[in-house]
């Protein structure tokens, strides 16, 4: 079973994320250039590939700015809905089988107590905030130019005009 979630794929690249880490994406190229030192790797990326990534959906930061009190009732929404979903599918086992474990990994079982599934729920979504907070504070120390911002290189003709 493959962990790959692609993000964009196309001819000769695949930009995903491994389902179990949150702190990278990856990007496969075929036949492009690539130099390799120690520590340390310089890969020249097509235009056409570089266009199609960084149009694609940007890292998710939703929870950066959230407070603990909107995250507890961001939860608590959320668990609420949860155990009506489950409530209603029960008696259909089909329906039950494929409501259960849906959010599983977040809020335990949906059979579990509503307050045991709000712990469990405060608890990954304080981890998941924090882990933004931190991109964005890696994101600070990256120097990028002002969005729009191009860069016009001229050469002087013969005569020193600009031709």
């Amino acid at each position: 079973m493959s962990t790959k979630a692609t993000i964009a794929h196309g001819r000769g690249f695949h930009f995903y994320h491994e389902a179990l880490d949150e702190d990278g994406v990856y990007l496969e190229l075929e036949d492009v250039e690539f130099e390799a030192g120690y520590r340390r790797v310089m890969v020249k990326i097509p235009v056409d590939v570089w266009e199609v990534i960084r149009h694609t959906a940007p890292a998710r930061l939703d929870l950066v700015d959230t407070s603990d009190e909107e995250l507890r009732r961001m939860v608590e929404a959320q668990v609420d809905e949860r155990i009506d979903e489950y409530e209603r599918a029960k008696g259909d086992p089909g329906q039950e089988a494929l409501v259960g474990p849906f959010g599983a990994l977040v809020f335990g079982g949906a059979d579990e107590p509503r307050d045991e599934q709000v712990r469990q729920g405060l608890k990954y979504y304080a981890r998941e905030r924090e882990r933004q907070r931190q991109v964005v504070a890696r994101m600070k120390e990256h120097h990028v130019r002002p969005e729009g911002m191009v860069y016009v290189i001229r050469f002087d003709g013969p005569e020193g005009d600009g031709q």
